[in-house]
C-alpha cells in the first residue's frame, strides 16, 4: 500500500505512485477509453454492435437438442461463441444447420469475418468442411490439450457444405432463440467438455489494477483475470497519453503478471492489433 517511485520516469521525477484495485466503474471507464483508441485507428462498420443472437433446434418434445450463440461485434467481426448439439442426435447434421444459420445471421449483419474457438475434442474438422481456417494455435490450453481458433471470410465465395447424413434438414428447423435458451446450450457444452476436463473447482479471478498518484488520478491500468482453468487474459493495457513512451505500461503490466502468477496462472494470453502488437 506505500507509495512508489518510478526511477525509469522521464518527467515527473518528484511524484510518487500507487497500485490499486479498479473500481467496476473505473474498468468501464478504461474500457471505453480502450475502445474509443481503438475506433480511431480503425473506425466501427455502420452496423449493430454487441448483439447476441441464439438459435436452437428443438425435437417433437420441445426440448432443446442442439444450439449456438453468436455474438456481433464491431469491424465487421462475428463470433460464433458455443456450438452444442446433444449427443444422442448427433451424426444427422444438425452441427451444420446451426453453423449455415449463424453465418446467414452475420451476413445480414453486416459482417465478413467469422471467427470461432474449438478443441481438441471438439469440432475441428467440421468446421474445416466449412470452409474455416486454424489462425492461432493454444498448445497446453487447457492443460493436456490443443486449442484452435478458427475464421471465416463471409465475402468469399466458398460452397456451403452439405454433410453426408444431412436426414436433421427433413425433420428439424433452426428457431430463434433468447437468454434462458442460450443458457442451456452453455450447460449442455459445459456438461460435455467435462468428460475431457476434469472440473478444477477454481472461479475466474479479475486484477483489474490502475496507476495512480497522490491526487488520486488514474495514469495507467491493466485489466486481466486469472480464468477458472489457470490461464491469464490478459484484457487491455491503458496508459494516459501524457504517461506514454516511459515505460509505465510495462510496469504496471509486469505487476498484475507477478501477481497472477502469485496465484497460479501458468500461461498468459492476450489479443493484439496492428497498432499495439509491438507493445
Amino acid at each position: 500500500n506505500e507509495f512508489i517511485k518510478l526511477p525509469f520516469m522521464r518527467e515527473k521525477m518528484n511524484i510518487k505512485y500507487k497500485i490499486k484495485p479498479l473500481t467496476e466503474e473505473e474498468e468501464n471507464l478504461i474500457e471505453k477509453k480502450i475502445n474509443e483508441y481503438a475506433d480511431c485507428m480503425a473506425p466501427k462498420e455502420p452496423h449493430t454492435v454487441g448483439e447476441q443472437i441464439v438459435f436452437k433446434i428443438e425435437n417433437e418434445e420441445g426440448s432443446i437438442i442442439a444450439g449456438c450463440v453468436l455474438n456481433v461485434h464491431s469491424w465487421g467481426r462475428a463470433v460464433l461463441a458455443q456450438l452444442w448439439t446433444d449427443e444422442r442426435y448427433r451424426g444427422q447434421g444438425l452441427g451444420s444447420m446451426l453453423i449455415s444459420a449463424a453465418e446467414n445471421a452475420a451476413r445480414e449483419k453486416g459482417c465478413y469475418y467469422l471467427c470461432l474457438g474449438t478443441l481438441d475434442f471438439m469440432a475441428r474438422p467440421l468446421y474445416e468442411k466449412h470452409g474455416f481456417n486454424v489462425f492461432t494455435v493454444y498448445n497446453d490450453l487447457p492443460k493436456g490439450h490443443t486449442g484452435w481458433s478458427m475464421s471465416k471470410r463471409l465475402d468469399k465465395n466458398i460452397a456451403d457444405y452439405i454433410p453426408t447424413n444431412n436426414s436433421a434438414s427433413t425433420r428439424y428447423k433452426v428457431e430463434l432463440g433468447g437468454m434462458e435458451d442460450a443458457k442451456n446450450i452453455d450447460e449442455g457444452l459445459d456438461e460435455f467438455c467435462d468428460r475431457f476436463i476434469a472440473p478444477n473447482g477454481n472461479e475466474d479471478i479479475p486484477i483489474n489494477r490502475k496507476l495512480v498518484d497522490k491526487d488520486g488520478n488514474i495514469i495507467a491500468a491493466v485489466l486481466a483475470e486469472v480464468d477458472a482453468d489457470m490461464s491469464t487474459d490478459i484484457n487491455g493495457v491503458w496508459v494516459e497519453e501524457p504517461y506514454r513512451n516511459q515505460g509505465i505500461g510495462s510496469y504496471l503490466l509486469g505487476q498484475v503478471e507477478q501477481e497472477a502468477k502469485e496465484k497460479g496462472t501458468y500461461l498468459f494470453i492476450s489479443n493484439a492489433c496492428d497498432w499495439n502488437i509491438d507493445f
